[in-house]
């Protein structure tokens, strides 16, 4: 847990520019999205030493206190970076890998109940954009950047950009070429 939170520490403290130690104590204090991260780290430790109650009481906390709704059970790499985390949402299940970053009204999980057999995995360096849903059993690649609104529920390869731009419009890292377009099936 602590490994975690420190990566979790210096990828915030990568992206604000106040001295340390003042960025982490205003984070703490005022940051929905880093008490977010801090309360998922302690209630996943809880489950995954098998503490019965009190991961989902703290999961629970975090949802009370930031509007952050992240399963005990996920399973998050370290240096999560969480922006306006209001509306977030991840299931149980899910797998994210490192330096993921996420932003505010993402859903994350299955399509329908707690099958943990449908949770989505993403890979490392992936970002979330607002108000995305990535739902079912789906793989997401490393290096993916999906934009804001996008509704993900196919796999998505490696160095991606997904945007909601004429349907849902993939294109090769470095914008070489278009690999394709989602949504717009027979």
């Amino acid at each position: 847990m602590l490994k975690n939170l420190r990566e979790d520490t210096r990828r915030l403290r990568a992206i604000k520019t106040k001295p340390f130690p003042f960025y982490v104590l205003e984070s703490l204090l005022f940051e929905n999205g880093y008490q977010a991260v801090v309360l998922y780290r302690i209630a996943h430790w809880f489950k995954s030493r098998r503490i019965p109650f009190v991961g989902p009481f703290v999961a629970r906390l975090s949802l009370f206190l930031n509007s952050v709704d992240i399963a005990p059970g996920a399973r998050i790499g370290p240096g999560l970076f969480i922006s306006h985390g209001i509306g977030l949402v991840i299931g149980n299940g899910v797998r994210i890998g490192r330096n993921g970053t996420l932003l505010h009204q993402v859903t994350i999980g299955a399509p329908t109940g707690r099958r943990l057999d449908q949770m989505p995995t993403l890979g490392d360096n992936v970002f979330v954009g607002a108000g995305s849903r990535l739902i079912g059993q789906i793989e997401i690649g490393d290096d993916v950047f999906i934009g804001v609104n996008c509704v993900v529920t196919e796999d998505i390869p490696t160095s991606t950009k997904v945007t909601t731009t004429a349907g849902l419009a993939l294109e090769a890292a470095g914008g070489a070429e278009s690999i394709g377009t989602l949504g717009n099936r027979p």
